[in-house]
């Protein structure tokens, strides 16, 4: 057994800590001696600030290693969405799903609306909450994920990539409806929204109308199946008003008339 009081060999503590995998401990362990030869901490205390160090370490690289994995191709936060621009949701109702009370549960979510109107913003905040939280996220631009299961046809991996897409608690699928799907994408869709259905929470951003479903996967039926797992439980939230990025256009243009004209006198 090694004895409790001795000078401490530093040497054997780093060889010891980085054996053990204690990096952040390695890392706030100098500083915190200063501090403890100052404060006096008990030695409870001070290895429980240690402890914390660590876990507190451990907590941020596991989600920076989630928001790596979610692959979001702008990251988008709650506080830097534009309600007073988009006035078609309310602060609060957004708030109310960054509870994530939906991922819980393993309900939808469906942000409908024009071009440019948010829905994109919103989807991938929710998804940095989520992750936030400790889920794991996957976000796909609607094209590439049809890309990708195309491609997994060609070695027969198609069985294991949905399985990878659906390790994850929370699946967005940006910008649906750009993109018409002949039947096997179609299938594939069908195959992805019924795995998740009550079992992962699916985010869709989309510019159609569930009317337009049926052109979209080119298959009336096969669009009903699919709105009717996903719209089982889920949140629709419409979005409208102008884009924002059209919003700095958007100002009524001065006439050159308007710009001779000399500004009235006080």
């Amino acid at each position: 057994m090694i004895p409790i009081i001795g000078r401490a060999d530093t040497e054997q503590l780093e060889l010891g800590l980085k054996r053990l995998k204690l990096r952040h401990i390695r890392e706030h362990l100098d500083a915190a001696c200063e501090v403890a030869e100052q404060e006096e901490p008990s030695y409870k205390d001070f290895v429980a600030y240690l402890v914390a160090q660590e876990v507190e370490g451990r907590e941020l690289t596991q989600q920076e290693k989630r928001l790596k994995a979610a692959r979001f191709h702008k990251l988008t936060r709650i506080e830097d969405f534009d309600f007073a621009f988009q006035t078609s949701i309310s602060r609060q109702t957004f708030m109310d799903l960054a509870r994530l009370d939906f991922v819980e549960a393993k309900e939808n979510i469906c942000l409908c609306g024009p071009s440019g109107v948010g829905k994109t913003h919103l989807a991938v905040a929710l998804g940095y909450e989520a992750i936030k939280a400790g889920y794991r996220v996957r976000c796909y631009p609607f094209d590439e994920l049809v890309t990708e299961l195309y491609a997994s046809l060609a070695d027969g991996s198609t069985a294991s990539k949905m399985r990878s897409i659906l390790r994850n608690d929370v699946i967005i699928l940006d910008e649906l409806g750009y993109v018409s799907l002949d039947k096997t994408a179609a299938d594939h869709m069908f195959q992805l929204v019924s795995k998740a259905y009550e079992q992962r929470s699916l985010i869709v951003t989309t510019n159609l109308d569930f009317g337009e479903w049926g052109q979209l996967f080119g298959n009336p039926g096969t669009a009903t199946a699919i709105l009717d797992r996903f719209l089982h439980h889920a949140h629709v939230i419409v979005l409208k008003g102008d884009s924002y990025r059209m919003r700095g256009r958007l100002l009524p243009a001065q006439t050159d008339d308007q710009l001779d004209t000399p500004a009235p006198l006080p």
